[in-house]
């Protein structure tokens, strides 16, 4: 009979318990957040600076390495300028990160930006020699994967 009873009080503290009380006590684990990329401030500046340039079709072309120059006529000149232009004002540059290509000059280091402009957006390759003259440049509406390459991480680990 107390066995019934103590089994029946005991019930009676587990109804009347409140439902917060028998979850969890630790907080489920979050990952840790990744850091976003640093860019270089000297990149941004050029970067902003000749995505404008672009947009008004008048690039100042002692900045650009002789196989571009060689490739940019001004009918293309002309045709990215109208495009970039329709964009509307540049109103921030945002820096995705490194760019990395086998197309590179020896020595080159590519850096990809998201333009923000005030009627829309677009992607922004460019890639510096180490003479800081612009080696490559790529504009985009799109990421896609044969422009992007992800940062080396370890490989994982072979199957047993």
């Amino acid at each position: 009979m107390k066995v019934a009873r103590a089994l029946l009080l005991l019930a009676a503290l587990i109804v009347a318990m409140p439902v917060s009380s028998l979850a969890r006590t630790r907080a489920t684990p979050t990952p840790e957040p990744t850091a976003a990329p640093v860019a270089d401030p000297a990149v941004t500046r050029l970067v902003r600076q000749q995505f404008v340039l672009w947009q008004a079709g008048q690039i100042n072309k002692s900045l650009y390495d002789q196989q571009i120059l060689d490739k940019l006529t001004d009918e293309k000149l002309a045709q990215t300028s109208k495009a970039l232009a329709a964009l509307g004002p540049l109103t921030d540059a945002v820096y995705m990160g490194p760019w990395l290509s086998a197309d590179f000059p020896p020595g080159a280091k590519g850096y990809l930006y998201h333009m923000l402009c005030s009627d829309g957006a677009i992607y922004f390759w460019i890639a510096l020699d180490p003479q800081g003259k612009i080696a490559t440049i790529l504009f985009k509406n799109r990421l896609d994967i044969e422009n992007v390459t992800p940062s080396p991480a370890t490989p994982p680990p072979s199957p047993p």
